[in-house]
């Protein structure tokens, strides 16, 4: 009883989570959204402050096409980005019950992993930045390898990099690049060098409001006819 009353009375919002970790467990606590404030206490030991309130937002939608979408998680800091979302099922035993209807259950099964209405997982990461749809990049591990695809442009022919796609965010910065190709005319074949604007902070393909929310093209509809709050 006292105990009950001690819990209840108590005001957990003037309350955070304190956890001592070592240096790589720290690190993977600094990206998540929960995280408030870290002091070292050793060579390999620190003191880290998590917000537990922030853990019921833990999912983030980055962006996504006709059949992908991409998902920031904010799991158990104390485990790598190979989890999945271990760390956010709220009722465990209905997830066990019907996991195994949408995600992949039998490994190396392609059968299983292509299923009709399943969802399969294409490419997970540390992190990712994404400009649109189809112009993303994923850091692959956490040695600083990463991933980047970017719809029209040749990745063969032109050299991309993160500091381009960052640049593109904080700075405004447009990277060029020439796409290579074989043309016929009259007979005669040519090869063509197109250049564009292979990194750029130009959406084309939806309505893009002021709080950089997407909307999607409706005949009759223009920005000002969509809200937010």
């Amino acid at each position: 009883m006292n105990s009950s009353y001690g819990s209840d009375g108590m005001n957990t919002e003037k309350y955070h989570k304190v956890k001592i970790m070592n240096k790589k467990q720290t690190e993977r606590a600094i990206r998540s959204n929960a995280f408030m404030d870290e002091q070292k206490i050793s060579e390999d030991s620190y003191l880290v402050q998590m917000n537990p309130e922030q853990y019921i937002n833990r999912l983030h939608f980055i962006e996504g096409d006709t059949d992908s979408a991409y998902w920031c998680i904010s799991g158990n800091p104390n485990e790598d980005f190979t989890q999945q979302f271990n760390a956010v099922i709220n009722d465990r035993e209905f997830y066990n019950d019907n996991a195994k209807y949408y995600f992949p259950s039998i490994r190396g099964d392609v059968h299983d992993e292509k299923k009709i209405l399943g969802l399969a997982i294409e490419r997970q990461g540390v992190a990712m930045v994404a400009l649109a749809p189809k112009n993303y990049m994923i850091e692959t591990n956490y040695n600083g390898n990463s991933k980047i695809k970017l719809k029209g442009v040749n990745q063969k022919t032109n050299k991309i990099t993160k500091a381009q796609i960052v640049d593109c965010i904080n700075e405004g910065k447009i990277t060029k690049c020439t796409n290579m190709r074989l043309g016929q005319k009259t007979h005669q074949m040519s090869q063509l060098s197109i250049e564009k604007n292979g990194i750029t902070g130009i959406h084309d393909k939806m309505i893009v409001l002021e709080n950089q929310s997407c909307c999607p093209y409706l005949f009759g509809l223009t920005a000002s006819d969509y809200s937010y709050e």
